[in-house]
């Protein structure tokens, strides 16, 4: 491993989380160990206290039961066992009768000692704290026993190298695992910065490689993310691309239609004819400027900055207001208009975009359906569903059509002969989805319903 990737391996964010995890580590043993070396301490001079005291107490029962010369030969012959205790034996004017252990006129009771190695030759670990009971026999004599912590430390310090070979090995464990997470972690996010730069060189097609399952993380999510973030980029471009050719169509004949009437104009034999082909071409122009506004109107929809703008809207009262300023439009058309019935109903958003997106569907319907054809709107509310419905029984949307009419600047053939751009559909759409509405194009049998539909969850 080259010294660069050594560099950015402990430069990750897994390899310091790691570090820091040792860290916590080599506390937790080290605490663990102190309190190991305090509590063994403890107990083993608890167990010291006990053997020193049972040993005194079979000591004193020797002495009352078989005399005291049967106490020295016991205490003679226990000397020289191994790991013997230390033991004194005196009469009370300090002659001592049995024992090595060299105490001067010691105190009744317990008492801590530090004896060098001369004065108990035969421990021969130099210097060590000694725990002495000194009581006074049945006959009068001074009995001291005493024992140092030698075995008590020898466990402490078993204990304490046990306890150390265990953390070692566990943070070397953890140091060891914590690496290899990171070089893999690494490794993918590498995949995902690789992915990033392809984007960043114009292909859209590429996409970041992620698990699913039970052994999806926190990169998955992320490369997820990305995948779904450059999802709707390629969406968006290519409805770019699409909306900039189709805008570059439709434009190409208002304009053509523009440049011939003021060519007209120009060479026009009387003034009138000048002033007919020019009001024709500002006609066109006013046809090219609107589509630049549905246009603006849709990316302004499709940004989302009128959701600041949301507050609670009565439908049924919107409803009422924009039908009733189209009606007179609708019956001078030669259209029965039927309104109703219109259940009670509150959603949050745009007052003013639910009503424009209300105004386009009026508007389609009169405009592609014939004369005497019946238009109807109601609104429904239940306990799943909201739904605003304009209905006409003109020709209706053929099925595989009905998606498509959405899209920017699409029109079927049946309406390439009727003023617009192509857009109508395409902003109620972009208004249905800014307020988590859908719109739904269904068969009316015959006709098209159109539908705004506000789903509870």
């Amino acid at each position: 491993m080259s010294s660069g990737s050594l560099s950015r391996l402990a430069g990750s964010t897994s390899f310091r989380l790691s570090a820091v995890f040792a860290a916590l580590l080599i506390a937790a043993f080290v605490i663990a160990a102190l309190g190991a070396r305090i509590v063994t301490k403890s107990v083993a001079k608890d167990e010291l206290r006990n053997r020193v005291q049972m040993e005194m107490q079979a000591l004193q029962d020797q002495i009352r039961k078989s005399g005291l010369s049967a106490a020295v030969s016991a205490i003679r012959a226990r000397s020289e066992s191994p790991g013997a205790m230390e033991y004194r034996l005196a009469t009370s004017d300090g002659k001592v009768l049995a024992g090595k252990l060299k105490m001067a006129n010691p105190a009744l009771g317990w008492a801590f000692l530090d004896i060098p190695e001369m004065e108990a030759p035969s421990k021969g670990e130099g210097s060590d704290d000694f725990l002495v009971l000194t009581e006074q026999t049945t006959d009068g004599t001074i009995l001291s026993i005493g024992d140092d912590f030698s075995r008590g430390e020898r466990i402490r310090r078993a204990v304490l190298r046990t306890l150390f070979a265990i953390g070692a090995g566990s943070v070397l464990v953890a140091i060891c695992a914590g690496a290899l997470a990171t070089w893999m972690a690494v490794r993918r996010v590498d995949g995902l910065s690789r992915t990033m730069v392809q984007v960043g060189l114009g292909d859209l097609s590429v996409r970041a490689v992620t698990r699913s399952g039970p052994r999806r993380d926190d990169v998955d999510r992320l490369g997820a993310g990305v995948n779904d973030m450059l999802d709707r980029i390629a969406g968006l471009v290519a409805n770019i691309r699409r909306v900039s050719t189709a805008v570059a169509h439709d434009l190409r004949t208002p304009l053509t239609h523009v440049r011939q009437q003021l060519d007209l104009a120009a060479v026009a034999a009387t003034p009138d004819a000048s002033q007919d082909a020019i009001r024709l071409a500002q006609t066109k122009i006013d046809d090219v400027l609107r589509m630049f506004e549905a246009t603006l109107r849709l990316a302004e929809i499709e940004a989302g900055s009128a959701r600041a703008r949301f507050t609670s809207v009565n439908l049924a009262e919107l409803v009422e207001r924009v039908t009733d300023a189209y009606r007179p439009d609708i019956e001078a058309a030669g259209h029965p208009f039927v309104v109703g019935p219109l259940d009670a109903a509150t959603v949050t958003g745009d007052a003013d975009l639910i009503a424009q997106a209300l105004s386009n569907l009026l508007e389609n319907a009169l405009r592609h359906t014939p004369p005497q054809t019946l238009i109807m709107v109601w609104l429904y509310r239940d306990d799943v569903v909201t739904k605003l419905d304009v209905v006409d029984c003109g020709p209706g949307v053929p099925s595989p059509d009905r998606e498509r009419i959405t899209e920017p600047f699409v029109r079927l053939d049946a309406s390439r002969s009727s003023p617009g751009a192509g857009l109508g559909l395409s902003i109620v759409d972009a208004i249905a989805r800014l307020h988590d509405a859908r719109l739904v194009l269904d068969d009316a049998e015959p006709g098209l319903r159109a539908s705004l539909e506000w789903r509870r969850t």
